[in-house]
């Protein structure tokens, strides 16, 4: 099947890019810059259980009942509310007015003095692609369109296709943004590679758009036991170039 491929369209986070820090690591950071201390021990899997059924829930809800666009991004109010709502989820009580305002004016900070790192051997490996004829699609959830950092690391150019989301119906693991890509590119999803790093929002996307996965481990090795034997597994990017000839 590899053999008849003509596109291969890649997510994002942790596939082509890293951020520099852990966002684990930054929540606990901030809730004991706030005075949180005994919330700052948390452990990845207690925060991320909170952010789920709190604010992501929340969230969710609150794009479907307003049938918001595939490019729809909350305001910095729906952020506070968000945070809010993740404090009171693992267990802040009292008036929180004043420390979700500092928790996300801390995000806020964050978020415009972080950057966004292009992995090892990522352009290199896109230019060979492209040269070898492959169109080159990117499929990703996330607020905000990624174009601007893709461009100030001159790979812009490489894609043929770009879409992003992260409201639910569209983000993965719905297949609607792979197909979206696919139907851009002009090329059948079955002669399609989807290149990511998460089992059940990348593989479990490329398997309902009758894509052929492949999972990226060079991140998140531990998602290599959550793949099914069949799903096509490499450590790094660089590997495409013997699979996609």
């Amino acid at each position: 099947m590899i053999d008849r491929v003509k596109a291969a369209i890649f997510d994002l986070g942790s596939t082509l890019y890293q951020t520099t820090r852990h966002l684990g690591d930054v929540h606990r950071e901030f809730l004991a810059s706030i005075g949180l201390e005994k919330y700052a021990e948390l452990t990845d899997p207690q925060l991320e259980g909170a952010q789920s059924r709190g604010p992501d829930s929340w969230l969710d809800g609150r794009m479907l009942r307003n049938n918001v666009d595939i490019y729809w991004e909350p305001s910095r109010e729906e952020w506070i509310e968000y945070d809010r709502r993740l404090l009171e989820e693992i267990g802040v009580t009292g008036s929180l007015d004043e420390l979700v305002e500092e928790y996300q004016e801390r995000w806020d900070s964050y978020l415009s003095e972080s950057r966004y790192v292009l992995l090892d051997r990522c352009k290199e490996t896109l230019e060979t692609l492209s040269e070898r004829g492959y169109k080159l699609g990117i499929a990703s959830n996330r607020f905000g369109d990624p174009r601007p950092y893709l461009e100030e690391d001159s790979i812009l150019s490489l894609f043929d296709s770009i879409e992003y989301s992260n409201v639910p119906g569209y983000k993965k693991p719905s297949p609607f943004l792979l197909l979206k890509v696919a139907d851009d590119l002009g090329v059948n999803p079955r002669r399609c590679v989807y290149v990511g790093n998460y089992v059940k929002y990348d593989v479990e996307a490329a398997i309902r758009a009758e894509m052929i996965p492949i999972l990226i481990t060079w991140c998140n090795p531990e998602e290599r036991e959550n793949a099914a034997p069949e799903t096509v597994t490499i450590d790094h990017i660089s590997e495409l170039l013997t699979l996609l000839k």
